[in-house]
């Protein structure tokens, strides 16, 4: 009957309310998500936007705190030189497949917000879609020989080479713990918690078909990310006033705050520059430049003012990570970016090329030796790193497995940039894993696309104001 039917709908609809409260999603992001967005309503909302653009990028200019650079040179170099190079890096097979564990619990809460959208899932690679140098099984004696036959030969010549080359396996126990603290001391300089790249509970994920974008994964969860992050992780008890970090701060703590704002900037702006435009729910969406989701999470109205600050901190993440890629020059001639085939030595011309041009800049672009050189220097870089450390572990709290992968990524990627500014060894001696070097340069990438995303969302001001002329 008419009411029976009535009553069934109501309790359907009582359920369906229910599952997407459990799980954090809004009823606009449910109609967002399978209908997309309503024309007239973007429309209008876009006409404001445009209107409040010049309050986003207020503060872009001038020096950057703590560096050498101001912004229209940083904005100069990366769009000349820099983007140009590492754009093209990251979707060589070296840098594209990452090595990551998205089933690890949450060491800090029991319940982590489980996404429930399609566009949260990440595809990973089968044993068949990987390249042959991440295979275990394609070490093989063949392969070697094939593979390695442009390296010296190390096979000895003669009696007494022979002897010489004569490996000893007579290891006393006092060696094994020196070897022990050999490791813990490496351990110990590490500012994130790094996958094995031989871990079995660990997957291979190609990051150029599971591209950082909006996802729908929003509410109380990802908030809770960010709180944590900040409030426990930040050196708080030194901020008085609000999340830009007080200048009364000494150099370190203002120097990690700045980091940290300027990465989660970075992680906003690709979340707006590659938003749902059309086709939510389907097969084949259509994603793209969202102004107003840009100016929702930067406009000054909006943020408490403090947008703008945090588009500026963007400029100092980017030129952090840039000056450990320079420093670690050797270590990169060092390395051959084995991929087995003609493409490891354009991945190594591209990775010296990009150096040459970040050092040619004509500025120095970050002066790590200003850090911990006080009195208590040493127990200040160790609250450093271990806040940092925290903030990797915080990574595996995120609900939404596409972004935990970029953002494990790019936690991992500051982290490897900040062991290289402040190892205490000279490069030369520095090992990096091969997931240690993936992370640097990818979130150098992203670093890159957000200051070139940056200026597409200020050349529709530029537009408008142009139509509106004519």
């Amino acid at each position: 009957t008419p009411s029976s039917w009535n009553i069934l709908t109501v309790e359907i609809m009582k359920v369906i309310l229910f599952i997407l409260l459990i799980h954090e999603v809004t009823i606009g992001q449910v109609l967002s998500t399978f209908f997309g967005s309503n024309p007239l309503l973007e429309a209008a909302r876009k006409s404001s936007s445009i209107k409040k653009l010049d309050e986003c990028f207020c503060e872009l200019t001038g020096p950057v705190d703590v560096c050498c650079c101001d912004v229209e040179t940083v904005d100069s170099l990366n769009k000349d030189k820099i983007h140009p190079i590492v754009s093209k890096l990251v979707k060589q097979v070296y840098f594209r497949f990452f090595k990551v564990n998205l089933n690890k619990e949450c060491p800090f809460w029991l319940d982590d917000g489980r996404c429930v959208l399609k566009d949260c899932h990440v595809e990973k690679c089968s044993e068949d879609e990987l390249p042959s140098f991440l295979k275990n099984d394609n070490v093989t004696p063949d392969s070697i020989e094939t593979n390695m036959s442009h390296v010296t030969s190390c096979d000895p010549v003669s009696e007494e080479e022979k002897q010489l080359s004569t490996i000893i396996d007579d290891i006393s126990d006092e060696q094994v713990e020196q070897f022990k603290e050999w490791a813990r001391h490496d351990d110990d300089e590490d500012f994130c918690e790094f996958e094995d790249d031989f871990s079995d509970d660990a997957s291979y994920v190609d990051l150029v078909i599971n591209p950082e974008r909006y996802t729908g994964y929003s509410g109380r969860s990802p908030h809770r990310i960010w709180s944590a992050i900040y409030n426990e992780n930040c050196f708080r008890s030194d901020i008085s006033s609000n999340l830009l970090g007080s200048q009364e701060m000494c150099l370190e703590k203002r120097a990690f705050f700045r980091l940290i704002s300027g990465l989660h900037a970075s992680i906003n702006i690709h979340l707006s520059a590659q938003y749902i435009i059309s086709g939510g729910g389907s097969s084949n969406p259509k994603f793209g430049p969202n102004l107003n989701e840009f100016v929702r999470r930067f406009d000054t109205a909006s943020t408490n003012g403090q947008g703008p600050g945090w588009l500026k901190n963007l400029y100092f993440a980017y030129l952090v990570v840039l000056r450990a890629i320079t420093k670690a020059e050797e270590t990169w001639k060092s390395i051959e970016f084995y991929t087995y085939d003609k493409e490891e030595f354009e991945t190594k011309k591209n990775v010296l090329q990009l150096v040459e041009a970040a050092k040619n800049c004509g500025h120095y672009l970050f002066d790590e030796s200003q850090m911990f050189s006080g009195d208590a220097s040493d127990q200040l870089k160790e609250e450093f790193r271990l806040h940092f450390r925290n903030i990797s572990r915080i990574m595996d709290c995120v609900g939404c497995d596409k972004c935990r992968l970029w953002g494990t990524l790019q936690i991992r990627g500051i982290g490897t940039a900040l062991k290289i500014l402040f190892n205490g060894r000279k490069t030369k001696q520095l090992y990096l894993s091969r997931s240690e070097v993936v992370s640097l340069f990818n979130v150098l990438g992203r670093l890159s696309d957000s200051m070139q995303s940056l200026h597409s969302f200020k050349n529709m001001e530029i537009r408008n104001v142009h139509s509106t002329d004519l």
